[in-house]
């Protein structure tokens, strides 16, 4: 390998989780220490859906798979990397159409690069994020990806309001277009170091976590 980008944001205390009941702040807690037990462990408590993280299709699919059973070779491979950044730059919540990716090279591992890296572990990183409409998604689908990676919240709009919706048809669309087709999704990755798009593999790897729905993953970009 001559070059690694490493794409993962650092998990400590403190940092960006979404405002949820369903989710928790981490903690990390020292238990060993040097000077008394000759060695050092820590107790770490966080969601499932922290950082960096994977979404496996049971995070919204009732009885779908799981993250400890996603094949490893849709994971590992060479992946198509996205600039849309300007799209960022063209207003709050702008969206990714069907008629924009019709013109783009589709392969089975897509990244989608916005620009929103910069603000992460701010209020902003949650408000009027770029999101796929469902047409986008479905076409994604017809073309046999099997990853699609970005670096923002969600792949939904974040105008939804979840609590409203929460359980219906309405709640977070494009989630269960992607992962009732087993179209894993990779979200909160950091992109910003990303400046050459061509030539990429990609490595994303969650915590082998029995029957879970999804997982803080440690995610690169070599070649």
């Amino acid at each position: 390998m001559k070059k690694i980008i490493d794409l993962t944001h650092n998990i400590e205390e403190g940092m960006l989780t979404f405002n949820a009941y369903w989710h928790t702040q981490v903690s990390i807690t020292q238990m060993g220490k040097i000077d008394s037990e000759g060695r050092e462990t820590r107790k770490l408590v966080l969601g499932t859906h922290t950082g960096t993280h994977m979404d496996a299709p049971l995070h919204f699919i009732r009885g779908g798979g799981t993250v400890d059973n996603i094949q490893l070779d849709k994971l590992v491979g060479e992946v198509t990397i996205v600039d849309f950044s300007a799209l960022a730059n063209s207003g709050s919540d702008a969206s990714v159409t069907k008629e924009m990716l019709e013109k783009i090279q589709i392969s089975n591992r897509m990244l989608f690069k916005f620009g929103w890296g910069k603000h992460w572990n701010t209020d902003r990183f949650y408000k009027g994020y770029p999101h796929f409409t469902k047409e986008a998604a479905e076409y994604l689908v017809s073309k046999d990806v099997q990853l699609i990676g970005m670096d923002t919240a969600s792949p939904d709009d974040g105008r939804i309001k979840i609590k409203e919706v929460l359980g219906t048809e309405q709640d977070s669309p494009v989630h269960k277009i992607f992962l009732k087709n087993n179209t894993v999704i990779v979200e909160y990755l950091n992109l910003e170091e990303v400046t050459e798009y061509e030539g990429w593999n990609i490595a994303a790897l969650p915590l082998k976590i029995k029957g879970a729905d999804g997982s803080s993953s440690r995610v690169i970009l070599f070649k």
